[in-house]
Formats: C-alpha cells, sequence, structure tokens
C-alpha cells in the first residue's frame, strides 16, 4: 500500500565515505574498481555534489568485508593529502520495494517523515524508480521496521 509492497532488513553494515574525494574523470571509477578488484560487494554507492574538483563518496557494505577494505585503503591514500576515510559500523539496510512507486509522488517523503516521527535518523538514502535503501543505527532497526510496517500496512 502507499507504493510499499516489501521491506527487507540486512544487518551488520559498514558505511565508506571518502570526503572530498577527486571528482576528475575516471577517479570515482578508481575508487570503485579498488574495493571491487579486493572482493568487496558494494551497495547504496553515492556520491555528493560536486564542490569544484572534489565530491564525497560513501558506499555501503557489509562488515564481513572490514579487512578487505582496511587492505585496500592504502593504495587509494597513499600519498594523497585530504580528509581521512570515515569508516563505521553498527548500521542495518532497510530496502522499500514496490512495483507501484513507480511514478508515485511522494513515496520517500512519507518514508522520511515516518522515521522521523519514530525519530530514527537515517545516516544515508539511495532510491530508484521501485526502491528506497536507507541506513540507519542497528539499535534503531526495530523501531524502524515497525513505522514502516505499520504506515505502509505492511
Amino acid at each position: 500500500m502507499y507504493g510499499i509492497s516489501r521491506i527487507s532488513c540486512q544487518q551488520d553494515v559498514m558505511l565508506v565515505t571518502f570526503p572530498e574525494a577527486d571528482q576528475g574523470a575516471g577517479s570515482m571509477a578508481a575508487f570503485l574498481t579498488a574495493f571491487s578488484d579486493a572482493g568487496v560487494n558494494m551497495d547504496m554507492i553515492s556520491q555528493s555534489i560536486p564542490k569544484g574538483a572534489k565530491a564525497d563518496l560513501s558506499f555501503t557494505t557489509s562488515y564481513e568485508n572490514w579487512a578487505l577494505v582496511m587492505q585496500t585503503l592504502p593504495r587509494l591514500t597513499a600519498g594523497k593529502s585530504g580528509p581521512a576515510p570515515l569508516i563505521g559500523g553498527g548500521y542495518s539496510k532497510l530496502n522499500l520495494f514496490g512495483q507501484e512507486m513507480e511514478g508515485m509522488c511522494g513515496v520517500a517523503a512519507r518514508v522520511l517523515a515516518v522515521l522521523a516521527g519514530a525519530k530514527v535518523g537515517v545516516e544515508l538514502i539511495t532510491t530508484s524508480s521501485v526502491d528506497i535503501s536507507l541506513l540507519v543505527a542497528a539499535e534503531d532497526e526495530d523501531t524502524a521496521l515497525s513505522a514502516l510496517r505499520e504506515a505502509f500496512s505492511l
């Protein structure tokens, strides 16, 4: 109902962010390729609006990939100045799906309003025409799922 037909959850998710990453041709691809080559399955890939030649680049992955991420970082950061990568765990990823979402206005706004009403913060959101993925603190997972299931009659 209201565009959402299914909600699922993935636990033990980590967030990796490169603040002020180079935004030139091939730079973002080089970051993602390095992790891909190391066997890190990335999800929720997000880039901020470029600020000059820099942009923030974030992705999520299973916490099981912690060692692979840490092994890959030196290849990407060696000899570069700027802010250090930000890496954090303790997240859950909520996936909201609905074919009816395509062409429907306000679904993401409703989702965010429901979570705000439940006092659940959203660390990262990515969307497609039929999917909304949300990264929330693991301790807020049950509250978020309950509020969303009630709001969307699931």
